[in-house]
């Protein structure tokens, strides 16, 4: 490894903690803005409290019958402390997120709510739409690159890349 000066990461470098990833915690909201002009989305196997990547035709989950399912993953900030990462969420929703994107005029800067009810694995995300104007802060908050978050958190969790995301 060589040697540098300032403050600049060597090259090759990934700054991992350019990424934060939004989780909901039971009995308590996350209130967040949207700062994605569209979704990106990936299909994914859930296994072992996480979702791992599906890798088309050569996918080992889905040769062992595990299900798969679609992903979506926005960019946001958070209200309160104006933290800027990303969200993944289902197709449930992904839909719902959909519906009001449209009678809202778009993704971007919709103000949304999530909360999960209990600890439980199997209790379910929600989400609602906050019908309320935000000061413009959010508009200066820089939109982080998802693909490369998907990436990076993928081979730090030692996980195959889908064939879509290999550069």
């Amino acid at each position: 490894m060589g040697a540098g000066e300032g403050w600049d990461l060597p090259p090759g470098a990934e700054p991992w903690s350019d990424f934060h990833w939004f989780r909901c915690s039971p009995r308590k909201s996350l209130v967040l803005v949207i700062l994605s002009e569209t979704p990106m989305w990936y299909t994914g196997h859930y296994v072992d409290g996480r979702m791992w990547p599906c890798c088309g035709d050569e996918c080992q989950l889905c040769k062992e019958g595990v299900a798969a399912q679609v992903r979506y993953v926005l960019a946001a900030a958070e209200t309160s402390t104006k933290r800027v990462g990303i969200i993944e969420v289902g197709r449930g929703i992904g839909l719902q997120v959909k519906d009001w994107s449209m009678r809202n005029g778009g993704l971007k800067g919709m103000h949304l709510e999530f909360m999960k009810h209990s600890h439980s694995k199997q209790s379910r995300t929600e989400v609602n739409y906050i019908d309320e104007a935000l000061a413009p802060w959010w508009r200066m908050c820089p939109v982080p690159d998802i693909r490369k978050a998907l990436i990076l958190t993928w081979r730090k969790a030692n996980m195959p890349l889908p064939e879509s995301m290999k550069e």
